[in-house]
């Protein structure tokens, strides 16, 4: 584990559980953005952070508090790269952003936050950036954050949902736009259960998105068991079905991926189990790596086999997409400390695992894959939090090479990257 990551997660951590660190600010003290939005769509890549800052306290030691959710839209236009800022002080982080591709003659930023928890539009209408609260629920645990979403037709209404998932009392909501207003229904709750991770496809052929969650006992940042499952809902017509895809007693999986990587519109589940770990005497060792899991889903059965290790203790993102150039989708695995890592997926089914890069590494090490110059060849691009850089890896024939985007400041941890075009 990088010594800085380690290091700001646990500030974070205690933040979080020490000081309990409200602010106060007012929504009219947000920070103007560095740059107006574009009269013309520009690749855009959103960073969601959480960003701390030094301060005395009474006893005259220095301490970590979070600073309002940091969201920077980062632009490339003709004379280079660009940011636009925003900052929310309802909350101190942004766990993700997406753009709401429906949105028309203002295009519409989607957030969601913790501490407090909230999903947020924002809108640069009148010259200012302008916030709607979607949804900003108190669960009634100790944490109360919105930890991840997705945008999917999960309700076969031919219309996109948001889908999701909540630290803690284990909370899986589901938005629905009815008169053109958000309507946020919670589907499932089970006291001291964190949920992780989202993602939506049709793993079953039958023309219906189903989606998937990560749930699992509370984070234990000084590691050992930390079972939990991945659950799969349906919609049957008039609710969604819960059914158990796999589940791990002694370790858990954060991270999922639902993609075609076939090319016909089946999508294929793959899960990252975190490495198992046991402690002794205040000490952590691993006793199992990680592991990259694919499922399948056949006649009502489903089953899984083991891709790929990674001798790391987790991989909190795994993407898909062609990033060579060669025609078929690849998968993209960001571990904790030992890099980027390729998977290609081999005639007989098996998968290769070469590294990318083995100098880039965080705690979330959040990536997202990106054809930012339309060469219809991914470009990947990481948030390399322990080294300070954001960074996109781009496959020249032979080999990726890497190229700074911007510097990440210390004090900062990355959540999560994602990408579109945006103005």
């Amino acid at each position: 584990m990088g010594c800085r990551t380690v290091y700001f997660y646990r500030l974070m951590t205690r933040s979080f559980l020490l000081l309990a660190f409200t602010l106060t600010l007012s929504c009219s003290q947000q920070k103007e953005p560095q740059q107006s939005a574009p009269s013309a769509p520009c690749p855009t890549i959103l960073i969601a952070q959480a960003q701390f800052k030094s301060v005395t306290g009474p006893d005259g030691k220095t301490q970590q508090q979070p600073g309002p959710a940091l969201l920077i839209l980062k632009q490339k236009t003709p004379a280079g790269w660009k940011d636009i800022v925003i900052e929310d002080p309802q909350s101190n982080v942004f766990h993700k952003a997406i753009i709401l591709k429906e949105a028309e003659s203002n295009q519409e930023i989607l957030t969601i936050g913790a501490m407090a928890a909230a999903l947020k539009t924002w809108v640069f209408r009148e010259k200012q950036w302008q916030q709607k609260t979607l949804w900003s629920p108190v669960f009634g645990g100790r944490w109360n954050r919105l930890r991840d979403m997705e945008i999917g037709d999960v309700n076969g209404d031919g219309k996109p949902e948001i889908v999701i998932a909540t630290h803690d009392q284990g909370v899986v909501a589901v938005a629905v736009k009815k008169n053109k207003e958000w309507q946020v229904e919670e589907i499932d709750r089970e006291p001291g259960i964190f949920v992780h991770e989202v993602e939506i496809g049709d793993v079953d052929g039958d023309g219906k998105n189903e989606f998937f969650v990560t749930p699992s006992k509370p984070n234990k940042a000084a590691g050992g068991p930390q079972p939990g499952n991945v659950v799969m809902y349906k919609w049957n017509g008039s609710r969604f079905d819960k059914t158990i895809v796999d589940t791990f007693e002694k370790t858990h999986a954060k991270e999922i991926l639902a993609a075609d990587i076939s090319g016909k519109g089946l999508a294929t589940l793959f899960s990252v189990v975190e490495a198992e770990t046991k402690t002794d005497g205040g000490k952590t060792s691993r006793i199992e790596p990680v592991k990259i899991k694919q499922y399948s889903f056949k006649g009502g059965t489903i089953s899984s086999t083991v891709i790929a290790t990674l001798d790391d203790n987790q991989c909190r993102f795994l993407c898909a997409g062609d990033v060579d150039g060669d025609g078929k989708v690849e998968l993209v695995a960001s571990a904790m400390t030992s890099g980027i890592w390729l998977l290609k997926e081999k005639g007989d089914g098996s998968w290769s695992v070469t590294q990318i890069d083995a100098s880039s590494s965080g705690y979330e090490h959040a990536t997202c894959l990106a054809d930012i110059d339309g060469d219809h060849v991914m470009e990947i691009i990481v948030a390399s939090d322990d080294q300070g850089e954001l960074r996109e890896y781009r496959w020249n024939g032979s080999s990726f090479t890497k190229t700074l985007i911007a510097p990440i400041p210390k004090g900062r941890i990355t959540w999560n990257v994602t990408y579109g075009m945006f103005k």
